[in-house]
């Protein structure tokens, strides 16, 4: 007898075939994201917002992308919270849902949220001006795993896919935005070039190379190569002058059904920190400057600021209204009373 089909198939995750259904964000919404991120006004009377196809050219495109990125990750925080304040602890990636919560409600809540849903809304925000985007993803090295130990056993090595970037091109000439990495992210848009180094957030530099990860069984020329992107915290002090592998990806475009699967992974699996710690960052810009000079950042019971290289002495705090008080006057983060009850009792502070 032949195979009985399934009943009832749910839709799945993908991505249509029809460009015109493709998420996109209208002119109205573009311009709620604008005001949402605080985006000076010469940026928003770029060219790009009457004629998209400049957007692919390094003289109007890049300006206003690099604007864009600086002014979201100053805004729009790296954030877990959904997994720790609500009811469902779950994520979603839909495009509308995801500018319901940064955008519609951000502008009183002012929520964010990990890499993927940063990124794949910023990659929406950057197709519906116009820019050409491709979705890939990254391996995060164990080094920046909150777990000592981890780090020393394990900090050469990396997790598996876990982390989200979009690829944005430019006439011929692909670059990293990358607004899902909070304080260890980039922090600006640099070009996809092996041996590219660069001052991210003074004095820390970053570069990029193409090279074989530690893990791979390949052997001499077979061995794969993957972009890693690494840090130097300290450049100017002999001894701490270390490069520090901070994530390798690839140019391989991910789909949206790839990121469900990681997203459920890094959302359930309890080995993964975001399951068991908290945190909230947001970046500080200096609008003179026009660039990302440190960071303010929540991690569990702990606040700090970092500026230019220095960090503060970090404030401990004791009991949960302590901690939802920071969120909102520090980090500008408004949890509602239900997100608050929603956080599990040995998750509270007091």
């Amino acid at each position: 007898m032949a195979h009985k089909t399934s009943p009832a198939v749910p839709a799945q995750t993908s991505v249509p075939l029809d460009l015109k259904n493709r998420p996109r964000y209208s002119h109205e919404q573009l311009q709620q994201y604008f005001a949402r991120i605080n985006l000076p006004e010469q940026f928003r009377k770029s060219p790009i917002i009457n004629d998209a196809s400049l957007a692919e050219t390094k003289e109007h495109g890049l300006p206003l992308l690099k604007a864009l990125h600086r002014y979201h990750v100053a805004n729009i925080p790296f954030e877990n919270l959904e997994l720790h304040y609500s009811a469902h602890k779950t994520i979603s990636l839909n495009m509308n849902v995801l500018f319901d919560k940064f955008v519609v409600r951000g502008i009183k809540h002012g929520r964010g949220g990990r890499c993927m849903e940063n990124n794949g809304f910023f990659g929406t925000v950057l197709r519906s001006l116009g820019y050409d985007v491709r979705n890939c993803a990254g391996r995060v090295s164990r080094m920046w795993n909150p777990n000592a130990e981890t780090r020393e056993q394990f900090g050469d090595t990396y997790d598996g896919w876990n982390h989200m970037l979009n690829l944005v091109k430019l006439e011929n000439q692909r670059y990293i935005v990358d607004v899902g990495m909070g304080s260890m992210g980039p922090a600006i848009v640099y070009p996809l070039e092996d041996g590219w180094e660069g001052v991210a957030v003074a004095p820390r530099k970053i570069r990029l190379q193409s090279r074989p990860i530690p893990e791979t069984y390949g052997r001499g020329d077979d061995a794969p190569k993957l972009w890693c992107f690494d840090q130097c915290l300290v450049p100017d002090v002999p001894g701490k002058d270390k490069w520090i592998p901070t994530y390798c990806f690839t140019e391989t475009e991910f789909l949206p059904q790839d990121y469900e699967m990681m997203s459920f992974f890094t959302s359930n699996n309890p080995s993964v920190f975001f399951t068991y710690s908290l945190i909230c960052t947001k970046l500080l810009v200096d609008d003179e400057k026009e660039a990302v000079v440190g960071d303010v950042t929540l991690f569990n019971n702990v606040v700090r600021k970092t500026v230019g290289g220095k960090r503060d002495e970090p404030q401990e705090l004791k009991t949960e209204e302590e901690r939802v008080k920071v969120l909102k006057d520090v980090l500008k983060v408004e949890l509602t009373e239900e997100e608050q009850n929603g956080l599990p009792a040995d998750k509270k502070l007091n």
